[in-house]
């Protein structure tokens, strides 16, 4: 006996309900504000907070990070091979001596890391804190 084969358009709409399930939209737009929350981290975040780290300390030092990443849940970012620079003022006559600081790996505690990508107070206020918590890990490095 030949086994009868359900209808085309049969799997076709049974295919079409299960991709707008809620079981597969939840995770499919979950996914998706993750993904696009660490490419905007890797992208524009890491150039703000540079900027922001440069403003911070007078214009003496620089700020580097290879890579944030945000917490499977948006509770936490982690920061990958932070390297902090100073070019310390000179006299006329002295060479001008740079010190190098790197810290492999930070995780900071972040609550609500998926606001940075609507709401511009949020961006301003994550970027003073994250900065903040670099300074206080390299004075405790050192």
């Amino acid at each position: 006996m030949n086994p009868r084969l359900p209808n085309k358009t049969f799997v076709i709409k049974w295919f079409k309900a299960l991709m707008l399930s809620p079981g597969v939209l939840f995770p499919a737009g979950y996914l998706l504000l993750y993904l696009s929350t660490n490419i905007y981290l890797n992208d524009n975040y890491k150039k703000t907070l540079a900027r922001y780290f440069n403003r911070a300390t007078g214009n003496t030092r620089q700020l580097s990070i290879r890579s944030l990443k945000a917490g499977f849940v948006f509770d936490s970012v982690t920061l990958n091979n932070i390297e902090l620079s100073s070019t310390l003022p000179v006299r006329e006559n002295e060479k001008s001596s740079e010190s190098r600081t790197t810290i492999r790996c930070l995780k900071i505690a972040y609550p609500d890391l998926q606001k940075l990508l609507f709401s511009r107070t949020a961006l301003q206020l994550s970027t003073k804190n994250i900065c903040d918590k670099i300074l206080a890990e390299e004075r405790r490095i050192q």
